[in-house]
């Protein structure tokens, strides 16, 4: 499959709005393929692991007939104990082969999963064109018809405390210059 950049294909040109909606089924088609594809080989990894566990379980028969071919009387306990320790290279390659096709079944359903919130995403991000568009054509970008000072709220506030704050401490300083102390006179 081609390689999908998530990030820029969720983003969203509020300057080219038209180019967005024209493209947004043609990426959104693109990521829903990359879920079906990797839903594909999920099941197919499913029957590969079904066959690994067969020749795996074909290989411990194998080992457990030559236990029991060389001592009649092992145990359930003592086949199992030969068969963890067994050094057998059909064995080893049987168990080998089943942890990697399950080990790479994890990585695509994280994989799959993955694409799915990504293709959830593309359905947020449709609402979210509509709601742009909506807000576009109710003048909500639109620019002041006169110009206008503005600033933040608080800054404002900030600004005018400090003031008071500076005016009512040089009028307390001022009066006290002025007053005559009692002792004074």
């Amino acid at each position: 499959m081609t390689e999908l950049n998530f990030e820029e294909d969720v983003a969203i040109d509020l300057d080219d709005l038209h180019e967005e909606w024209r493209s947004h089924s043609q990426i959104r088609y693109r990521y829903a393929s990359e879920v079906a594809h990797l839903d594909k080989v999920i099941k197919q990894l499913g029957k590969l692991i079904d066959v690994k566990k067969s020749q795996l379980k074909k290989e411990e028969s194998r080992i457990t007939i030559a236990i029991k071919t060389l001592n009649p009387k092992a145990t359930v306990q003592q086949i199992d104990a030969e068969l963890i320790i067994s050094t057998d290279a059909g064995l080893k390659n049987a168990q080998t082969a089943l942890s990697d096709a399950e080990d790479e079944k994890v990585n695509i359903e994280y994989n799959l999963n993955m694409a799915k919130n990504a293709l959830k995403a593309f359905d947020d991000r449709k609402t979210a064109l509509e709601n742009e568009v909506i807000l576009w054509t109710r003048n909500y970008f639109a620019t002041p018809r006169e110009e206008r000072m503005v600033d933040g709220g608080k800054r404002i506030l900030m600004m005018q405390d400090r003031q008071n704050d500076e005016t009512a401490q040089g009028q307390r300083k001022e009066l006290n210059k002025k007053r005559v102390r009692k002792g004074d006179v």
